[in-house]
């Protein structure tokens, strides 16, 4: 039987592409460098809470502690639970199943679609009370011109002068459309991958059914405050944002540093405002469980505390082994990175930031007693980390011109026929 070599010549392939464009890649692998985004970070392992407090009543009775100390060391629900008292049935939990996501608590914590607007108060606002003028951007809006951030090759941030306010927002998605791609090599030549994975294994059909990447989204955050010159620390663990910034009259920006899991950037700055960007992925790895969890000189991946009213909270809390690791994974994450902020900056990452898993509007400082002008994204410059590959245009000009590199890159990597992903099956005839 003939040995088939079209995978094995497909990598070979693959493999000379990516060195000619400067990239190391494995394709047997699939590893894709450092410059790429990294959203996936809840993966569970399981524990055992329930089964691990009974050992610990048996190992502190075995060490003399005595029963009725060891006993007592115990939660009351969990006493209840392994003793059978009735009254553990009435203070349980409801069952994970039946605890929904809703619009506005997801399971990772609080979603602001516009017109809310996320802010230091318990309750959100609303667009019309803190903005006027507004023109939200679309995918089809029409920019200047775009400057590239150079990457910090340090994982260190300019340290706040004395006179200087360190504020800050942390999430995860921004929820208004960019008029803007842009992404690396080294993420094309990974979705290729993928999409040769996909195709080959049966997951989608065709090529074409596979998304490309790059697509950005804004968020505007509005700063009232004036007590000092202000020093942003805008931070997000999702795809690529440009961080729109309307500024009340009098606020004086003096720094924003961007910490980013992609290619971020922002709009409307002030002269003399400085910039600088660190790219998570060219200083730490994918989030692996438990890889978060220790404090090192440079944890700069943004995670979020996690809070008792997040749906992933009362989840874990009702039993679900899948919510408690991932809790567990925002919590000691969040530790780990508040560590390296803290000896960055010299204040906690929770010091006058707002915090969401997604918002389209985030307000900084008190509610203005007279609507901030919008600073709409229209004929303005977008300062964004450099990387490869930067599309402008309307949606459907960007998207086609993504599209045809990408198709461009895999046409070249499979030997110029793209049926050859998933060729039609062989019949065999017996006689």
């Amino acid at each position: 039987m003939t040995e088939d070599r079209r995978q094995e010549d497909f990598a070979q392939r693959l493999s000379r592409i990516s060195r000619e464009r400067g990239d190391e890649v494995d394709p047997t692998t699939g590893g894709t460098g450092h410059d790429k985004s990294d959203f996936d970070y809840n993966a569970p392992i399981e524990s055992h809470p329930v089964r691990n407090s009974i050992i610990w009543v048996v190992i502190l009775a075995a060490l003399g502690t005595g029963g009725y100390f060891g006993w007592g060391m115990l939660p009351q629900d969990l006493r209840d639970l392994i003793s059978g008292n009735e009254s553990a049935e009435a203070s349980a939990p409801a069952s994970p199943e039946d605890i929904a996501e809703t619009g506005a608590m997801s399971n990772q914590g609080p979603v602001y679609a516009s017109p809310l607007i996320a802010h230091a108060g318990d309750t959100p606002l609303n667009l019309d009370n803190v903005l006027t003028q507004v023109s939200l951007p679309t995918g089809d809006t029409s920019i200047a011109n775009v400057i590239p951030i150079a990457r910090n090759g340090d994982c260190t941030l300019r340290t706040p002068a004395a006179d200087e306010k360190v504020m800050g927002v942390r999430i995860e998605n921004a929820l208004l459309p960019a008029p803007l791609h842009s992404f690396s090599d080294r993420q094309l030549t990974g979705r290729v991958l993928e999409n040769i994975e996909a195709v080959t294994q049966g997951k989608v059909e065709t090529v074409a059914q596979m998304d490309t990447q790059g697509q950005k989204t804004s968020l505007d955050v509005v700063l009232t405050d004036t007590s000092a010159p202000l020093y942003l620390v805008l931070q997000n663990m999702g795809p690529g944002i440009v961080w729109n910034l309307h500024a009340a009259p009098d606020v004086q920006i003096a720094h924003v540093a961007i910490i980013s899991s992609d290619f971020s950037g922002v709009a409307n700055i002030q002269q003399d405002t400085t910039i600088e960007a660190l790219l998570v992925s060219d200083f730490i790895g994918p989030h692996q469980y438990g890889a978060d969890d220790t404090p090192r000189a440079c944890m700069i991946r943004p995670w979020r505390a996690a809070e008792a009213d997040w749906i992933g909270s009362l989840k874990s809390a009702a039993g679900s082994l899948v919510y408690q690791n991932q809790m567990y994974s925002y919590t000691k994450g969040y530790e780990a990175y508040n560590n390296w902020y803290t000896d960055a900056l010299g204040v906690s990452a929770a010091t006058n930031t707002v915090t969401a898993r997604d918002a389209a509007h985030v307000l900084l400082g008190a509610a203005p007693e007279t609507p901030v002008t919008y600073a709409q994204l229209a004929g303005r410059d977008i300062h964004i980390m450099e990387t490869d590959h930067l599309f402008l245009g309307d949606a459907n000009s960007r998207s086609a011109a993504v599209q045809a590199l990408h198709e461009d890159l895999l046409t070249a990597a499979v030997g110029g026929d793209l049926d050859a992903l998933n060729p039609p099956v062989l019949e065999r005839n017996s006689q």
